[in-house]
């Protein structure tokens, strides 16, 4: 029996991306995606003075989040070796902590994530590149990112997607096609996020004033930031950060095909 599962290749970079997002890391500290494969997640997160506020919790959700699958609690407490009661740290690490390397973690995650293939298919007898990589972004809506109208090869894109609906779907897309789509302008949505990351503490801060009895600082600065806000978010949304060369479904589906994805058919066990 064979089934199709996405490489490391593909898998890695976009875990090492979400590891930089999740724990603020800088470039240095950033695990390398290629030469880090074998390196012991715990070795890597004590080297970084992050072992000890790794939560198991925290940690399984934002990964499920961010390759789109759900998987109980107890695999994960299998994988990280903490159903077991082990009394020492190293009698964890001479059953669990020499294997747990991030290929160990990429390979848990490569048996559980959706695999979407945009292989090419056959029409009229003929295997068509575009009409597999479109058939891949067709299942790839359907899934996870409902499109606001039918899609089609001639549909635009933004006619479809915009905003962070848009951020979202290129991000799946490019991981899931072995990281080769070019990223999208991101202006906007960097605007945007700084918007959001300045509005709640000044919500907090205003809150604090206004109940020490400053009520016109607190409403009109808070009215002002969120303001600004929603202006970002409405230029995100109503903006084209995409790259040249892109404007229908058939564009990408082009691209994609000219540019092969290399997920492989791997032995299912069992």
């Amino acid at each position: 029996m064979q089934e199709t599962r996405y490489t490391e290749k593909q898998i890695m970079p976009l875990l090492v991306e979400h590891l930089v997002d999740m724990y603020g890391l800088d470039d240095d500290e950033a695990p390398d995606p290629v030469a880090d494969i074998d390196l012991r997640m715990d070795l890597y997160f004590k080297e970084i003075k992050l072992w000890k506020e790794l939560h198991l919790s925290d940690f399984m959700f934002r990964i499920e989040r961010a390759f789109l699958f759900e998987c109980s609690r107890d695999e994960w407490e299998q994988l990280f070796g903490v159903d077991r009661d082990y009394q020492t740290e190293d009698e964890w690490i001479e059953h669990v902590g020499q294997y747990l390397t991030f290929r160990a973690l990429v390979e848990f995650i490569a048996e559980r994530a959706p695999y979407i293939s945009f292989q090419p298919v056959m029409v009229i007898d003929r295997e068509c590149g575009p009409a597999g990589a479109f058939y891949g972004m067709l299942e790839l809506s359907e899934k996870f990112y409902p499109a606001a109208c039918r899609l089609t090869p001639s549909t635009r894109i933004l006619d479809v997607f915009r905003g962070r609906q848009l951020d979202g779907f290129w991000s799946e897309l490019k991981w899931r096609t072995d990281n080769r789509l070019t990223e999208l302008k991101s202006f906007w949505f960097l605007m945007e996020g700084c918007g959001c990351l300045v509005f709640w503490p000044v919500l907090l801060i205003s809150v604090i004033l206004f109940l020490d009895g400053n009520y016109l600082y607190p409403v009109l600065t808070t009215a002002a930031t969120y303001a600004l806000w929603k202006v970002f978010s409405i230029c995100s949304y109503r903006s084209n950060p995409l790259p040249a060369g892109f404007e229908t479904f058939r564009d990408l589906a082009v691209w994609i095909a000219e540019h092969d994805s290399e997920a492989v058919p791997q032995p299912a066990e069992g």
